[in-house]
């Protein structure tokens, strides 16, 4: 009988405290942030924030755009000394409680990353909604800008956006950094931060109309100079677009310089965030013909270092494979010896692109991206001795010597170039 109380007992006072989530919040009053940007805000104080907002309504339409060719997002910026007053005015104007649990995408502007991003970052990480998951980007110009182009083949930019990531192991062209990497960068004190690059162009669309021939005579009733009823002259649309054009060198936590296309795949190379690309050399043997190939990392690069009389020394070692895609002169390079020879060719020119790139991030950004710090910290015993010797200041002085073989393993479906007949 006893038990039979205690057991009724709790299944009230189960019943008092089981009221349902007292926290929730309805699908349909939350405004879906898919994207946030950040710039520095009017007179360089404060910042800038511009969210995209999902329209439910839209979305799911007809392609390139939301239902009815609508667009199935649209912005908004505001002016605020922080970010979380952002949001507060935002709200102000938008009838729906912001919410950023799926943002995937912050893009944060030049001007701002060049003064200092990490305090803006900061103010993000401490929110609950905030997914380490996201991608980080810088753009030229300004966040709010990019995110106001309206791509062809999505309805959002977002979306466009992380179409042209998933294409990034192909191309090699720029580099693929979550909100995650940034800090584990950041916080480690052995390797300086990149973020991939974002700039806006103008895209033409169709050739241009020329004017059309003998209206006069198919212009049915015209004048005689044919110029009544004819169509003028049409020309190109400009279109605006967004692409990559390399990435973002941080020193610290400001940007203080950009690597192109050509660059980045050196600064994946050597953090073995490179799987594959086309490239390009000149052909050694026929001047003003190109030889193009895949160019595949098989296996991580090794990096060894020394210190010798105080003199900090790396030794870089590069094992890769090419696969021939094109042959302009028409050479028959799968002969034995011609083909070790266009392969010493392809190891010289990626050996003399990782010592530009390396010396160009020595001398004009003194910004260690490409992790030697990591190989210095293992010799220290502890990491109060590494920061004594503050690697950061001596990386411009390291002496880093460059070895790179590459292999031709494939020559393409066809054995020998085409016989003129």
């Amino acid at each position: 009988m006893i038990k039979r109380v205690i057991v009724i007992g709790l299944l009230i006072m189960i019943t008092f405290l089981a009221n349902g989530c007292w926290d929730r919040r309805e699908l349909e009053s939350l405004g879906l942030v898919q994207a946030l940007g950040l710039d520095l805000g009017p007179d360089q104080k404060g910042v800038t924030v511009t969210t995209m907002i999902a329209i439910p309504s839209e979305l799911g339409g007809e392609e390139g755009g939301g239902a009815g060719g609508k667009p199935g997002v649209f912005l908004i910026s505001m002016d605020a000394p922080s970010i979380y007053e952002a949001f507060n005015l935002i709200n102000t104007t938008v009838n729906r409680e912001i919410t950023l649990i799926q943002n995937r995408l912050l893009i944060i502007g030049e001007e701002l990353a060049r003064h200092g991003a990490n305090k803006w970052i900061d103010n993000l990480i401490r929110y609950r909604e905030m997914r380490r998951t996201l991608l980080l980007f810088v753009c030229k110009g300004t966040a709010a800008e990019i995110l106001h182009v309206q791509p062809q083949l999505e309805n959002k930019p977002s979306e466009y956006v992380n179409a042209l990531v998933a294409l990034s192991r192909r191309t090699g062209m720029y580099p693929t950094v979550t909100l995650n990497d940034f800090l584990k960068h950041y916080e480690a004190f052995a390797q300086e931060n990149y973020l991939p690059l974002l700039d806006k162009y103008q895209r033409k669309e169709g050739p241009e109309t020329p004017p059309a021939e003998n209206q006069a005579q198919s212009g049915g009733g015209g004048s005689e100079s044919g110029t009544e009823g004819a169509s003028p002259e049409k020309k190109p649309q400009k279109q605006d677009d967004v692409r990559f054009i390399g990435s973002a060198i941080f020193k610290k936590d400001r940007m203080v310089g950009t690597f192109d296309i050509y660059e980045t795949q050196i600064l994946l190379l050597l953090n073995d965030e490179f799987k594959e690309a086309m490239l390009t050399v000149e052909d050694p043997l026929k001047k003003g013909n190109y030889v193009v190939f895949k160019l595949l990392a098989t296996a991580p690069g090794e990096i060894q270092y020394r210190r010798q009389k105080k003199v900090d020394q790396f030794s870089v070692q590069l094992k890769l494979e090419a696969d021939l895609l094109s042959i302009q002169s028409q050479i028959d390079y799968t002969q034995p010896k011609l083909e070790k020879f266009l392969g010493r060719v392809i190891a010289g020119e990626i050996k003399n692109r990782v010592e530009k790139a390396i010396k160009k991030a020595q001398q004009e950004y003194n910004s260690d991206v490409f992790g030697f710090g990591k190989k210095v910290r293992r010799t220290f015993i502890t990491s109060g001795d590494y920061e004594k010797y503050y690697w950061p200041g001596k990386f411009k002085d390291a002496q880093v010597n460059v070895d790179v073989k590459v292999d031709l393993r494939r020559v393409g479906v066809q054995f020998q170039p085409p016989e003129n007949r």
